[in-house]
């Protein structure tokens, strides 16, 4: 008895029929982080105009406008995701909520790292004017903030924090040249002062919050 041979009803064609736009297509579906253009060179061996060329032509096929995947230009790379219109569809499929938004002081501790970082923990609880401790472990845990380096000029060389790729992902930025100047949003004189106690930072920690505790 001869075994059937089975045949796959999808066409198998050549690799060098396939648009360049299909290339990058496949790389970004398999990939769970952000794909960088370097990377996405060096994997597809294309010129660079025809890359940047089919990334725009993907932006068109998923514009948010017709597709319930986005591509996104975010954290130095590409990656496609869902629509953020679908939000509540997904949340309901998954039957899964929202992660527990973040708190005033949260935000203020990303903000100062943002644009006066990498900090210490001690440099942030300076900045602030408050003890602001449990709130970096939250982001730690959140994969917003990450301990970079050691500050080894600084008695007990403590871990230096900054923001995540995870941070730029969740707010949609390529990077900190997205946000707006530090000097457009804060006095020049009070952004000068800041520095100057942070840098004059000895790493002791201000004390609690006396309004409700450590902030």
């Amino acid at each position: 008895m001869k075994v059937p041979v089975y045949k796959s009803t999808l066409e198998c064609p050549e690799r060098d029929t396939l648009s360049a736009s299909a290339l990058i297509e496949a790389i970004l579906l398999v990939s769970p982080r952000p794909v960088t253009l370097s990377v996405l060179l060096s994997a597809t061996r294309l010129p660079e105009p025809d890359v940047r060329a089919a990334i725009g032509e993907l932006r068109k096929r998923y514009s948010p406008q017709a597709s319930g995947v986005v591509l996104r230009e975010v954290a130095g790379g590409f990656q496609f995701a869902t629509n953020p219109l679908c939000a509540d569809v997904l949340e309901r499929f998954r039957e899964e909520a929202r992660p527990a938004p973040l708190s005033g002081a949260a935000y203020e501790v990303l903000t100062c790292v943002l644009y006066l970082g990498p900090l210490t923990r001690a440099d942030i609880n300076v900045a602030r004017g408050v003890n602001s401790d449990a709130v970096v472990r939250n982001l730690l845990d959140r994969n917003l903030l990450a301990e970079v380096a050691l500050a080894k000029a600084r008695a007990g060389r403590p871990a230096l924090l900054d923001i995540t790729e995870d941070f730029l992902l969740a707010v949609g930025a390529r990077g900190r040249d997205d946000f707006p100047a530090l000097e457009t949003l804060v006095d020049p004189e009070e952004i000068a002062r800041l520095r100057e106690r942070i840098n004059g930072n000895t790493g002791e920690h201000p004390a609690e919050d006396q309004s409700g505790g450590v902030k």
